[in-house]
């Protein structure tokens, strides 16, 4: 495939071509008014935007400028042909006419950016293409003569001799360019006030060298189209054809500006940084974006305070140190269109910002220890809530049975011995049903066995008693840490109650291992998926739990290929 460099050389070999072409036939014009003057203007234009944007289009390829740069050269080449004496060039040039005007409005409604985001200014541009393209046209169509009656070669895209007729749609065509283009000029006049102070700076010599092309255009056009005054018409026209020949030599100015304002920036910015003013203000102030703000890296984008924040699509430069990401610097958009600028600004500020970036990592973490003991607090209150109910529903109840059933047998003891001893064989079944809800009750708040024998003994435990086959694929010999080993066992219960309740699953297996720090927990099942952390009480509070020890919990659970339920919990 031919490199982008390449198809820019022939692309530019093209465009000085034919602005060369055009130049040749304005000198040998039979017709053309001061023929040498108009040559070397004319080629000097029609280089200066192919060539320019051709540098555009190789720095920024993603930018259209460049290539809308490159496309006025072709259109103010293109149109140059109607000098020529052949009727055929002579045709061409005409029909090409002035369509460089709307490409050049185009240019200044995207310049920095290359984007236009107007919605006003999208529909202008499409009522342009229309009237160059077809209200202009209709008029060469109807052999309107654009010379004004100069002995200029025949117009072959004449189908009908009616010049009078055509005249009517040159005047509505330039009449409706000339409100268009001062439409465009008050858009581009607006938008650039609310833009921010350094991109305003930036792009000054390109926005008020075309407004002034595009308003002398519009003056032009419209005075051409009431036929007031000749004069003014010539004099609007050549101060048109002043700026837009000083328009590509303006990108350029502006670029060289930009450069040396990018030293003068970082030179300003080092010396307000060692005064220790704020870093987020000493940034907007250098940019001249009061806008901006600033983000920092913690695992998660979070501001200074350390609450979470989410990262915009565009606007945005990250700042790394020593190939660490630190943190982003959220600027105005239009400052993407000067990436060189904002991070050369973000790499001097890099240090302060990850001094920042440790005070919000320390805000984050006092937020998160605060949400933690407000988890922890409400966990607790809700295992105290479902201890008690569980207590006063099971154990509680089947006690007070058994002191019932005591007392009547004590009553039937002497007069009717056997009932009671049928009595107190229930009291002794109820008794051994309280005794075995209380060990669960005790295995639920913490079983004895994971204190006494560890970890792996404990799980074991638990799938013995699971009503589906569960293997233990793998667990720690060692012991870890005793509330790792509390948070682990929980994880594998609550997972394997909700396989039995849930799942309708055949097989499930466990595993606990070690890993850079942690201990990952994974309990899979062959069920039917499609479990929500989000709709049940169980997981959702597993997963409180865990946040208390920076443990975390995902569940992947697609409809109908089974449930992975995965914990980190760190174990140094």
């Amino acid at each position: 495939m031919t490199s982008l460099r390449a198809r820019l050389w022939l692309i530019a070999s093209a465009g000085f071509a034919l602005a060369m072409l055009a130049g040749v036939l304005t000198a040998t014009s039979d017709y053309a008014e001061l023929r040498g003057l108009n040559s070397a203007l004319g080629t000097l234009i029609g280089v200066a935007f192919v060539a320019t944007g051709v540098f555009a289009w190789s720095r920024r390829p993603d930018n259209r400028v460049g290539k809308l740069m490159v496309a006025t050269g072709f259109a103010w080449a293109g149109a140059g042909l109607s000098q020529a004496n052949s009727s055929l060039l002579y045709s061409i040039g005409n029909a090409v006419g002035p369509l460089y005007l709307v490409l050049v409005s185009w240019l200044i409604l995207a310049f920095p950016d290359g984007r236009v985001t107007s919605r006003l200014a999208h529909r202008l541009l499409i009522l342009g293409f229309f009237d160059v393209l077809v209200v202009y046209e209709l008029g060469l169509l109807l052999d309107i003569d654009p010379h004004d009656n100069r002995d200029v070669p025949d117009n072959l895209f004449a189908l009908v001799h009616a010049p009078g007729l055509g005249s009517v749609f040159d005047t509505i065509s330039a009449a409706t360019g000339a409100v268009i283009i001062a439409t465009v000029v008050s858009i581009v006049v607006r938008e650039r006030r609310h833009a921010a102070p350094g991109v305003r700076h930036a792009v000054a010599p390109v926005l008020w060298t075309g407004l002034v092309c595009l308003s002398a255009v519009a003056i032009s056009l419209g005075i051409g189209s009431s036929g007031v005054s000749d004069l003014a018409h010539n004099i609007a026209a050549s101060v048109a054809l002043l700026a837009f020949l000083m328009l590509p030599f303006a990108y350029l100015a502006g670029l060289l500006r930009s450069r040396y304002a990018r030293a003068g920036t970082v030179s300003g910015l080092l010396g307000a940084l060692s005064s220790r003013a704020a870093l987020r203000d000493t940034l907007a102030e250098t940019l001249g974006d009061p806008s901006l703000r600033l983000v920092y890296w913690t695992g998660r984008w979070v501001d200074r305070e350390g609450c979470p924040v989410e990262l915009p699509a565009r606007g945005v430069t990250k700042v790394e140190r020593d190939g660490e990401r630190i943190g982003a610097i959220v600027h105005d958009p239009a400052f993407d269109d000067e990436p060189e600028l904002v991070e050369t600004v973000a790499a001097a500020a890099a240090l302060a910002l990850e001094n920042e970036r440790l005070e919000a990592e320390l805000h984050a973490r006092v937020a998160e220890l605060q949400e933690s003991r407000s988890k922890l607090i409400e966990v607790s209150m809700a295992e105290r809530r479902s201890l008690e109910r569980d207590l006063h529903d099971g154990a509680q109840q089947r006690l007070v049975a058994l002191s019932v059933q005591v007392g009547l047998a004590k009553r039937k003891l002497h007069h009717d011995p056997a009932g009671a001893e049928e009595l107190l064989e229930r009291a002794g079944d109820e008794l051994r049903l309280a005794l075995e809800e209380l060990r669960e009750l005790a295995r639920g708040i913490h079983p004895a066995i994971l204190t006494d024998r560890g970890l792996s003994p404990a799980l074991q435990a638990l799938i013995d008693r699971a009503p589906v086959d569960v293997e233990l694929a793998e667990a720690p010999a060692e012991r870890l840490p005793a509330p790792v080993e509390a948070a682990a066992y929980f994880v594998v219960a609550e997972s394997l109650t909700n396989i039995a309740k849930y799942a309708s699953a055949e097989h499930a297996s466990v595993s606990v291992q070690r890993s850079n720090g942690h201990a990952v927990i994974e309990v899979r099942d062959d069920g039917v998926g499609g479990a929500d952390p989000e709709a049940g009480t169980g997981l959702r509070g597993l997963a409180e739990r865990l946040t208390i020890i920076d443990g975390r919990l995902e569940v992947v659970s697609p409809p109908g290929r089974g449930t992975l339920i995965r914990a980190e919990i760190p174990c140094g």
